[in-house]
């Protein structure tokens, strides 16, 4: 039997009409970020790509938009990392 997996929707994804009732997320609600803690690596963040209007950047668990380049160097207290699941090599691994 093929058990067929499907991803949860993010709540941007689900509701494409949403984020024009959104806002964009001002300070001091996030902060700049130095370092790999920045919205685009945060499993909150989301985009949607549309033709006529581009890239549209957000935050699900703000429920806010992100100006465009604030998203590669600001994050907020809210940040919380990735989990990437897979194989992970490990360096000098001996057998």
């Amino acid at each position: 039997m093929v058990e067929k997996k499907v991803a949860a929707l993010s709540l941007f994804q689900r509701d494409r009409k949403l984020h024009e009732k959104w806002e964009y997320i001002e300070d001091p609600t996030y902060s700049r970020s130095i370092g790999s803690h920045v919205c685009i690596t945060c499993s909150k963040f989301d985009y949607s790509s549309q033709a006529s209007r581009g890239s549209i950047l957000c935050c699900n668990c703000h429920q806010k938009l992100i100006w465009h380049g604030q998203h590669l160097t600001h994050s907020c207290e809210q940040y919380q990392e990735k989990v990437i699941l897979g194989t992970h090599k490990k360096l000098n691994q001996k057998s």
